[in-house]
């Protein structure tokens, strides 16, 4: 896989699922024409109940973590909100608009790079793309 210069911001615990591989499905109101590699990086926000229902302890936050692959986009529809939940885990329910991201081969970082991260799709420099490559762990 070719080393991404752009990156996403994703609240924990779902960050961690991704990573985990438990969830394959991340839900966004809007759309985007790029598909391809990512690197992952996670809010600071903590939300310690959503943590425990999924089983997730001290999960890293304000950090980048992994990275993955954005493969599509497609619009979520009533029967698909339930028939995809094991993969998208949103407990919440379904609400018109909603996109499901189809995310593939997530790969950890260790350790996590502390940094700021932003909203939507965002660009990262050469500098960083090389600090999280040598963090990445293969195979």
């Amino acid at each position: 896989m070719s080393l991404p210069d752009l990156a996403i911001s994703i609240r924990q615990p779902w960050a961690e699922l991704i990573l985990q591989g438990r969830k394959t499905i991340e839900v966004r109101s809007w759309d985007t024409g790029y598909r391809g590699p990512l690197w992952l990086h996670t809010g600071k926000h903590a939300d310690p109940d959503l943590d425990r229902r999924f089983g997730i302890t001290s999960p890293a936050r304000g950090a980048f973590v992994g990275r993955i692959t954005l493969e599509s986009i497609s619009p979520i529809d009533k029967g698909r909100w339930e028939t995809w939940r094991s993969a998208h885990l949103d407990p919440g329910r379904y609400e018109p608009g909603l996109l499901a991201w189809i995310l593939s081969t997530p790969e950890r970082l260790t350790p996590p790079l502390a940094a700021p991260g932003k909203l939507k799709i965002y660009k990262i420099d050469d500098d960083l793309t090389k600090q999280l490559s040598a963090r990445l762990i293969v195979g």
